[in-house]
């Protein structure tokens, strides 16, 4: 009985190590989106245009600068959550999850809002509001 404690045991926390492991990759960074930021430092606003299309919004500045903003919204989809398989070694057992977990692309609808500042044409600074996994993919390529 003691023995079949301790596999069980071993089991458990093999079982939450691998959970651990497969969560930390799916998960975009606040990295992740300075990232996709920098990628339109320099760019012009046709540029921008070109892959986002037209601004929701724009003002002007003081200092003669130009603020557009784009604001996106997207679904999680049908299913588009994290899924996690775990099984057991020679003593048997297994088990498996399939549910949307918070952050990993399940769930409602996400949103992210740019607003890029241009200076002589270009842009000069960036902030970028919304969800990390989903801002993170508006990088250009």
């Amino acid at each position: 009985m003691q023995r079949k404690r301790i596999h069980l045991l071993t089991t458990c926390y093999s079982c939450l190590a691998l959970l651990a492991i497969a969560l930390v990759p799916g998960c975009a960074s606040t990295a992740d989106v300075e990232k996709a930021k920098g990628t339109w430092h320099g760019a012009t606003y046709d540029e921008v245009v070109a892959r986002w299309g037209a601004p929701a919004y724009q003002a002007s500045l003081p200092d003669g600068s130009q603020v557009y903003s784009w604001v996106s919204e997207g679904g999680g989809g049908m299913y588009s959550g994290s899924s996690v398989g775990i099984f057991g070694g020679s003593g048997g057992g297994g088990g498996g999850v399939g549910v949307p977990l918070p952050g990993m692309g399940g769930g409602g609808p996400q949103r992210c809002d740019r607003s890029l500042t241009f200076r002589d044409g270009r842009v000069v600074d960036q902030i970028w509001q919304g969800s990390p996994r989903f801002c993170s993919s508006f990088g250009r390529n």
